[in-house]
C-alpha cells in the first residue's frame, strides 16, 4: 500500500488566515506517499506566499494558478488539479477543512484490499474554531446502498466532496465537476458518478472536519440567480437521466420527484428576477423544460394546463406558487 501515490487536490481563494490548518493536517498524515495539488483561484491576500512556504519546505506540495482561460470557481480548480495529478488515487479536499491523521490511510486500506472498489468514503464532523470542540458526526441515513440513485435522491445517501477517496481509473473517462455551476455542484457530481454504478465502501467513522461559519470560494452564491439556475440544471440532469433510462417504469417516482423539484425551482428563479424583461428571458429559456416534462411522462400529463397557467401567472404577476406546488411527488423519506 505504501507505494501507491495519492493525489490530494485543493482549490483555494483568499484563505491565508486558515489554510495552514488544512495543510498542516495533510503533513501530519500517517500515510506519507501523497502529493498535494493546490490550485489558487486568484487570491488577493497572502495565500500565494503562504503556499510557497509549504512548497519550499516539502516538495510533496505543488502550487498552480487557475489558468486565465478557465472559468473562475472551485470547480474549474478541481478539474485543473485533476489534470495535473499523478496519483493512482484522488481525494478532492476543501481549503478550510482539516484531516484526521488517518484520513488517507484508513480509506486507502479498503481500496488496496479490494481492487473492485471504485471509491471509499468516510464521515465528516463540523467545527467552528477547534476540531477538539467538533460536533456530532454527519452521518448519511444510508451508508451502503443497493439502489444508489433512489437512496441518493430520496433516502439520505450523500457524500461531501472531501469524503471519497477515488480510484483514478474510475474517474479518467468521465466528465468531472461542472464548471458553470455555482450551487449543487457537489450533488451534480456525485449523482453523475453514481449513474455509473460504482462499487464503494463507506467507513462509519469521522476522518475529516468541516469548518463552519466561513465563506466559500463563491461568496453569496446560495442567494444568487446563478446559484438557483445551477440547482435547476442539476435537477434537469436528474430528470433526463431517468427519461433516457430503460428502467423508467421502475423509476417513475424518481421522475415525478425531479418534476416536483423543478416546478418549485422555476418559480424561485422568477422570484429572483426583479423586472418583467428578466422574467421574459427566463420564460423563453426555461419554460419549455417544464412543458417537456409533463408531455414526456404519462403520469405528469394531467398537470399540463396547471403548468401553463403557472407559467403565464408568474411571468406577468410574479406570483402563483400554487401552480408549481406538487407535494404528492415529494417521496423523500423522513425516517
Amino acid at each position: 500500500m505504501g507505494s501507491q501515490l495519492v493525489s490530494i487536490i485543493i482549490p483555494t481563494f483568499n484563505r491565508s488566515e486558515i489554510l495552514s490548518d488544512t495543510l498542516d493536517s495533510i503533513k501530519e498524515q500517517t500515510y506519507k506517499n501523497w502529493e498535494c495539488i493546490i490550485v489558487d483561484d486568484g487570491s488577493t491576500d497572502r495565500t500565494e506566499a503562504l503556499i510557497n512556504e509549504y512548497v519550499a519546505s516539502d516538495d510533496r506540495f505543488k502550487f498552480y494558478k487557475r489558468p486565465a482561460e478557465k472559468l473562475k470557481g472551485a470547480n474549474a480548480c478541481r478539474n485543473y488539479g485533476f489534470k495535473k495529478s499523478e496519483g493512482e488515487f484522488i481525494n478532492w479536499f476543501d481549503s478550510d477543512d482539516v484531516m484526521h491523521p488517518n484520513f488517507i490511510k484508513e480509506k486507502l486500506t479498503y481500496l488496496a484490499e479490494d481492487e473492485t472498489l471504485d471509491f471509499c468514503a468516510c464521515l465528516g464532523q463540523n467545527f467552528i474554531k477547534s476540531t477538539n470542540e467538533a460536533g456530532v458526526p454527519i452521518r448519511p441515513k444510508v451508508l451502503n446502498s443497493t439502489n444508489y440513485l433512489e437512496d441518493y435522491l430520496l433516502k439520505g445517501l450523500f457524500f461531501y466532496t472531501p469524503s471519497p477517496l477515488w480510484r483514478k481509473t474510475f474517474l479518467e473517462s468521465k466528465t468531472l465537476f461542472n464548471e458553470k455551476m455555482q450551487r449543487a455542484q457537489e450533488s451534480d457530481f456525485h449523482f453523475r458518478m453514481l449513474t455509473y454504478n460504482p462499487k464503494y465502501h463507506y467507513i462509519d467513522k469521522v476522518l475529516f472536519y468541516i469548518r463552519v461559519g466561513g465563506e466559500g470560494i463563491t461568496t453569496g452564491a446560495s442567494k444568487s440567480f446563478k446559484a438557483q439556475e445551477s440547482v435547476f440544471n442539476y435537477f434537469n440532469t436528474v430528470f433526463n437521466h431517468f427519461i433516457h433510462d430503460k428502467t423508467i417504469k421502475q423509476n417513475v417516482h424518481l421522475v415525478q420527484y425531479a418534476f416536483y423539484r423543478q416546478a418549485a425551482n422555476y418559480y424561485n428563479l422568477n422570484l429572483l428576477q426583479n423586472n418583467f424583461v428578466g422574467r421574459c428571458s427566463l420564460f423563453f429559456n426555461y419554460s419549455s423544460y417544464l412543458v417537456a416534462y409533463v408531455l414526456k411522462v404519462k403520469t405528469l400529463r394531467k398537470h399540463f394546463f396547471k403548468i401553463i397557467a403557472g407559467l403565464i401567472t408568474v411571468l406577468f404577476f410574479k406570483k402563483g406558487y400554487r401552480f408549481f406546488y406538487f407535494p404528492q411527488y415529494d417521496f423523500r423519506s423522513n425516517n
